[in-house]
């Protein structure tokens, strides 16, 4: 056993190393060259001498990842060949990796060299912190962008992976302010990313949408939303002194578990088909003519971000209808706005069973647009 004061040896840089995928030589990489197809043009028109990539980042050694792969590889060919129509030379990459992406926003690359990147597909696992997966398990962020290569040409930036359009601002200025950035803000079900890229979808916004509409145009990319003017959520000013002798009430018309925050009640609401939503219900004072400094009962629940993946007609569907509850967009702490579903009504005069009424409705209209939207259940 050796002494307590004896030094441990460790090979040069190992102190300062970074962890992530071990790379023993200078030449070595971590991913298969053959993974990656260069498909030249058939035709010419806006896309000569630009290139456009699929860049896959799920991972190698996971089998669930290469399953997700092959089915969106199989809804992605006739994009290729509109892509390729069009003049630009298309990148088809199986296994990226962030050098990947750094080098095809700069217009490098295998098969890409001296064409302007005009956008590029990533499609991996996203995570909450706004970062990417890659093929090999690393992952990166907005800031391992070297923004000063990024080439002015790039126009079209979309993130198939979860959370990361949330972070969409952030991608954006990584990626020089140019490109028009999309991005799921939430966890996606896989059904919805490859119901995004196949050609026969007929409402939303798809994959063949945003490359009809920036790629195969040279229509100005519109400049960054700004999202400054916007209220921040209503329970931020919340408080539930006035709601404490009637929450359980509410909660139990709703058969909904009811937990205590600082400004809010958060109940856990069961909806049809298995479902259910969290709702934040609070007392807050109103500041509309004829409502100055009455008691609000308000109810509010999270849809999601806000993206050009959002149509208008999604977020207004079902909005004509008597009933109690709106759609707004509130302030998001990544720059996104946040979509939500409000209810606001005199909390003096109604009843208990009235105002589990607005919760439950205003539950179900968020629930309903985030099934619509990411087609999950994160709510």
């Amino acid at each position: 056993m050796p002494d307590e004061t004896d030094e441990v040896f460790l090979p040069a840089g190992w102190e300062a190393a970074q962890p992530g995928p071990k790379h023993w030589t200078s030449d070595a990489r971590s991913d298969d060259p053959a993974a990656r197809v260069v498909h030249p043009p058939t035709g010419t028109g806006l896309g000569t001498g630009k290139s456009f990539l699929f860049l896959f980042g799920y991972k190698t050694a996971s089998g669930q990842d290469r399953s997700m792969l092959d089915e969106e590889l199989a809804q992605i060919d006739d994009d290729v060949a509109v892509l390729r129509a069009a003049g630009y030379t298309v990148v088809v990459d199986q296994q990226a990796t962030r050098e990947d992406l750094r080098e095809a926003v700069a217009g490098k690359g295998a098969g890409v060299e001296g064409l302007t990147p005009a956008g590029f597909y990533w499609s991996s696992h996203g995570v909450d912190d706004g970062s990417l997966e890659c093929c090999d398990g690393a992952v990166i962020f907005p800031e391992d962008i070297d923004t000063a290569s990024v080439s002015p040409g790039l126009r079209l930036a979309v993130l198939g992976a979860c959370y990361v359009g949330a972070y969409a601002p952030a991608w954006r200025t990584a990626l020089g302010g140019y490109p028009l950035v999309a991005g799921w803000g939430n966890p996606v079900t896989l059904e919805r990313a490859v119901d995004f890229l196949e050609a026969s979808r007929e409402s939303d916004v798809g994959l063949d949408d945003l490359i009809e509409r920036w790629l195969l145009t040279d229509d100005p990319i519109p400049a960054a939303a700004v999202t400054t003017g916007l209220p921040p959520s209503a329970v931020a000013s919340g408080r539930i002194g006035p709601l404490q002798r009637r929450i359980g009430v509410i909660a139990e018309h709703l058969g909904a578990e009811c937990v205590e925050q600082e400004t809010h009640y958060l109940l856990t609401v069961p909806l049809p088909e298995q479902r259910s939503h969290l709702v934040q219900i609070f007392v807050v004072d109103g500041a509309e003519p004829f409502a100055e400094g009455v008691q609000l009962c308000g109810m509010e629940a999270a849809v999601g971000p806000m993206s050009v993946l959002v149509t208008p007609e999604q977020l207004l569907a079902g909005s004509g209808r008597p009933g109690y509850g709106r759609i707004a967009l509130v302030s998001g702490d990544t720059g996104v706005p946040q979509i939500v579903a409000q209810s606001f009504t005199p909390l003096a005069g109604a009843s208990s069973q009235q105002l589990a009424a607005h919760c439950y409705q205003v539950t179900l209209r968020a629930d309903i647009l985030e099934d619509l939207i990411f087609g999950g259940d994160d709510g």
